[in-house]
């Protein structure tokens, strides 16, 4: 869970970095960032209500969890180039892979 804080935090912050570029960057960066931290709070939620049980339950449920994350990242990715004009493509991308990385070192922080 603290790795979606962080994710959070890392969206809003790199939005307000954008937004003196342009509105347009500040937006493009936000889409991006939501297109990776959705579907990674659907992720936490499917795996979070198995954690405990059978192990067997838990390994299908992580797995089928990650397949539907990295579709729904790609479904996102696919909606807002299609339906978000003007879009800033480096700055959608700088957002996607600014909370991909803010995630990462959310679960580093878990570790300790």
């Amino acid at each position: 869970m603290k790795s979606l804080r962080i994710q959070s935090l890392a969206a809003l912050v790199l939005a307000a970095v954008s937004f003196p570029a342009s509105p347009v960057a500040a937006y493009s960066s936000l889409f991006g960032s939501l297109a990776v931290y959705l579907p990674g709070l659907l992720f936490t939620g499917l795996v979070m209500r198995k954690m405990g049980g059978d192990s067997a339950v838990f390994l299908r449920t992580a797995a089928v969890a990650e397949f539907a994350k990295l579709s729904l990242t790609g479904v996102l990715c696919a909606l807002v180039f299609i339906w978000v004009k003007p879009l800033a493509a480096g700055f959608f991308f700088l957002g996607m892979i600014g909370v991909l990385a803010a995630g990462w070192i959310g679960l580093a922080l878990n570790q300790e």
